[in-house]
């Protein structure tokens, strides 16, 4: 049954890891025993609202799950998912901000250093943040007498099954984020600051005057890309609307190297030091190529995404219809 599927679903994520399929499967069968018994008693199947009323007797999700969990250190077990929750949700807000801010400050001009001050910070913060949530639930448990999470809630409103592959680990997207976050910093100084990107050969060539006037296309490019992560990180499960979510900075890369591609010039030699000045045209054109070859593998790239995506709807919709 649908809603069983969806309460069961509810119930294993505020279970200890170690101990979620062994208990799901405990309560799986404890339910479909009692739906059993029921429709045996009135002969004939439980409708919705007859089932709605049996899981609303065994408890909301969270207050069920906490049955199972023994008390940890000084925070209730029947308030340990919420405070999880929270905990999480602070912690990503707090990083993506710092990284933001981060981007932001390279993008006025800062030093790398200071640009990459935020990132630097962030194991204060969250330290911080962690200490005053969970100084937090601890004098709701004390001061409090007893902390109940409202347990009027609906099973109809519960989350559907997820039935999609998950996508990348959360450690991956961890990990994409945190580097993709540098390097955008880095890309954004080092235009400024050519040394950082280019190193020694600062001194035979320099960027070109369309990279910085591409400038708010980089900001803008880096802040989706770290947007595109965290939503990774945050909903693993949903790879469809990673894919949406992956078309934006694919788009906006795809923009940027139309107008690096129509630029007469990528890079210029040092007025200083003139000795790469003939071989600048052939750095020019072998840049535009490799440039081109980038643009056409973006592009089939992005049309192979939306072919995907308009599939998988099309096949969500006949499924629909042949269920109807």
């Amino acid at each position: 049954m649908e809603l069983v599927d969806r309460y069961l679903q509810a119930v294993k994520f505020a279970l200890p890891k170690s101990d979620q399929d062994d208990i799901v499967q405990e309560l799986n069968d404890s339910i479909l025993s009692q739906i059993e018994e029921k429709e045996a008693a009135l002969g004939r199947p439980l409708n919705e609202d007859e089932v709605v009323e049996l899981l609303k007797k065994m408890g909301s999700p969270a207050k069920l799950a906490s049955r199972y969990r023994e008390q940890q250190g000084l925070i209730a077990p029947n308030v340990m998912p919420i405070y999880w929750k929270v905990m999480k949700v602070a912690l990503g807000l707090a990083f993506l901000v710092n990284v933001i801010a981060a981007i932001l400050t390279a993008a006025a001009g800062r030093p790398l250093l200071e640009s990459l001050a935020p990132i630097l910070r962030f194991p204060g913060v969250a330290f911080t943040t962690f200490a005053w949530i969970t100084l937090t639930f601890i004098a709701l448990h004390f001061f409090g007498a007893k902390f109940n999470p409202p347990d009027n809630w609906d099973p109809r409103k519960l989350p559907a099954v997820v039935k999609e592959k998950r996508g990348k680990s959360r450690t991956e997207s961890i990990a994409a984020l945190v580097i993709g976050a540098i390097a955008t910093v880095w890309w954004l100084v080092g235009l400024r600051n050519p040394i950082l990107i280019m190193g020694p050969g600062i001194a035979f060539m320099t960027f070109a005057p369309i990279w910085l006037k591409l400038y708010p296309l980089w900001v803008v490019m880096g802040i989706a890309e770290v947007g595109r992560h965290a939503y990774e990180f945050a909903r693993p499960t949903e790879t469809r609307r990673h894919m949406i979510y992956g078309l934006i900075p694919r788009c906006l890369s795809l923009v940027t190297l139309y107008f690096l591609i129509r630029a007469g010039e990528l890079f210029v030699a040092n007025a200083n030091n003139p000795a790469l000045r003939d071989a600048i045209p052939a750095i020019n054109s072998a840049s535009h190529l490799g440039i081109t070859i980038a643009a056409v593998i973006a592009l089939a790239k992005l049309l192979l995404d939306v072919w995907k995506l308009l599939s998988g709807r099309f096949e969500q919709a006949h499924e629909a219809a042949m269920r109807s």
